[in-house]
């Protein structure tokens, strides 16, 4: 109710609240008004007035905790004096606020933060770091300049995290490490080493994935060319910093330089030799194990519709013409056609020194797109569906005819759907496989 009333009911209300003798009342009401409307001389002059008072009295509390040499409540209560100055001034009312408070509220700010200061830094020797780090962001939230208070409750922040890392990078947890020095490098990347102990991290923890031929039982040629290549893409995009895969091309180039003679393809049987070679940890293999696909055959029939139009009557009764919609039989094709694709695929991530299958599964997914649309030698607007013994006047039954009128005409080609499958049968064998990693590398 109160966002209702006006500039004058706001300063209406301070005047007998300030009669009152409730100052504090009157100046929010007060200041309402000015909110309401700023060249309300009356309420400025009544914010003038009641706000001082109201500001004189935060002061003296100041002052008071000053004298009592409470300096904490001293540089708060001066704050909460300031911040209520500044608050009357947005509504162009200036109130009266001494130099000689600034230089006392100065002299307790030093003080006090002499005092905080003096703490974080026992605290940090202490190794209390996160006290320490409470006293540091006090002292720069009061005066974000004071000394070098702001790298001390960096030191304060980052030592515990940066420690931590250490930590786990000693019991081979480089996982949690390298997370860890994230967390510091986010803050301050040039804090002490590291930048290079992330990268250790990742150097030492990292999982090399060898990526051998995959094989295809599906009697569709090239099958199994198409989901390596969806595979290599998803695993190097995997946003997992560990995760490193040598794929065939970069296999065969290794065992070139290195003067091997190895013929054929690389499959399971000497993949752990060429795995071994690259520093690899694990071998994944897969198997197309069937494909299908479903060319559609383009089919339609012919519907009934109605056509609107426009006809001059005579109304006998008035003698006057008027325009009057009819509607008159028509017809219209309908055309139908679909594809599908279904793909069976079976994938085996094995540790190389154990032999232990470290992911395996089989991946079944199914896709088809069709397309159902219509075609109409006239006026596409103003066909109506077919009722029983006339037009179907139904406005749904209408917008869905339109739609389907101006529908999508061609379906998807079924190289698009075996693409768009092996997009996502590789997505789900790369997610697998990141979860099944992340259990390895901690």
């Amino acid at each position: 109710m109160a966002s209702c009333h006006s500039s004058k009911y706001f300063y209406k209300t301070g005047t007998k609240q300030e009669e009152g003798g409730l100052v504090n009342e009157a100046a929010e009401s007060y200041y309402t008004a000015l909110q309401r409307k700023r060249t309300n001389v009356d309420a400025q002059i009544g914010m003038k007035r009641t706000g001082q008072l109201v500001l004189n009295n935060m002061l003296n509390d100041f002052s008071k905790q000053k004298n009592f040499g409470d300096y904490k409540s001293a540089v708060y209560a001066f704050h909460k004096a300031r911040n209520y100055r500044d608050r009357i001034q947005s509504v162009g009312v200036t109130l009266l606020l001494s130099d000689f408070y600034e230089k006392d509220y100065l002299e307790s700010k030093n003080i006090y933060l002499k005092g905080l200061y003096d703490e974080g830094n026992t605290l940090l020797q202490e190794k209390k770091f996160a006290e320490a780090e409470k006293k540091f962001a006090e002292i720069k939230q009061i005066d974000p300049s004071y000394k070098d208070a702001g790298d001390l409750g960096d030191i304060a922040y980052l030592e515990p995290l940066y420690q931590q890392g250490k930590a786990a990078m000693a019991v081979e947890h480089y996982r949690e490490g390298y997370e860890l020095f994230e967390k510091v490098i986010a803050r301050r990347s040039s804090y002490k080493d590291v930048a290079a102990l992330r990268r250790e991290c990742i150097d030492k923890g990292r999982f090399t994935i060898a990526l051998v031929d995959f094989k295809n039982a599906s009697g569709a040629p090239g099958m199994e060319a198409k989901i390596a290549a969806y595979t290599l893409d998803a695993l190097t995009s995997s946003p997992d910093p560990f995760i490193h895969v040598v794929d065939r091309e970069n296999l065969q180039n290794i065992i070139n330089e290195q003067h091997l003679q190895m013929t054929g393809i690389i499959d399971e049987n000497t993949a752990v030799t060429v795995g071994e070679l690259v520093g690899a940890k694990a071998i994944l293999t897969g198997t197309v194990l069937s494909y299908t696909e479903n060319k559609g055959t383009l089919r339609s029939k012919q519907r009934e519709g109605y056509t609107s139009y426009q006809e001059r009557v005579l109304n006998r009764t008035d003698g006057k013409y008027y325009m009057q919609t009819l509607y008159r039989p028509c017809s219209f094709t309908e055309y139908y056609n679909a594809n599908s694709c279904t793909v069976s695929f079976q994938y085996k991530l094995t540790n190389i020194k154990t032999g232990e299958i470290i992911a395996t599964e089989i991946i079944e997914k199914s896709l088809n797109d069709e397309v159902i649309y219509g075609r109409f030698d006239g006026d596409v607007n103003t066909l109506w569906p077919a009722g029983q013994g006339g037009p179907n006047m139904n406005q749904n039954d209408r917008k869905a005819l339109l739609a389907m009128m101006n529908a999508r005409q061609v379906s998807k080609s079924t190289g698009e759907l075996s693409n768009a499958l092996f997009n996502q049968i590789s997505g789900q064998m790369a997610g697998a496989i990141d979860k099944a990693i992340k259990e390895i590398v901690k």
